[in-house]
């Protein structure tokens, strides 16, 4: 796929963390999952990002192309990870917060 100057921007932006925010289409997820093999390549582990989207769908629709990606990239010791990886919803995260630091709200 090639990718607009602007979605490469975000694909390869380093030393920050971003926010693709785009209409429906517009190629978010395959920037992010980009993104996310990128990071891969350079020796981060999946379940040190941290991946958030609106909906449960998205979620899981990013979950399962970052899956596919690892595997056509051959990053086979990524799968094991994938699982415990945070790509998952805002108020799933933001729950998931409050659950595990109640005691210091």
């Amino acid at each position: 796929m090639a990718f607009t100057k602007e979605q490469q921007l975000a694909i390869d932006k380093e030393g920050t963390n971003i926010i693709v925010s785009a209409g429906a289409g517009s190629g978010k997820t395959a920037v992010l999952t980009e993104r996310v093999i990128r990071k891969l390549k350079q020796g981060t582990d999946v379940n040190r990002l941290l991946v958030l989207t609106f909906t449960n769908e998205a979620a899981s629709e990013m979950k399962s192309r970052i899956r596919d990606s690892i595997i056509k990239n051959n990053l086979n010791d990524q799968l094991v990870l994938l699982d415990s990886a945070y790509i998952t919803t805002f108020d799933s995260f933001a729950l998931s917060l409050v659950k595990k630091y109640n005691y210091l709200i």
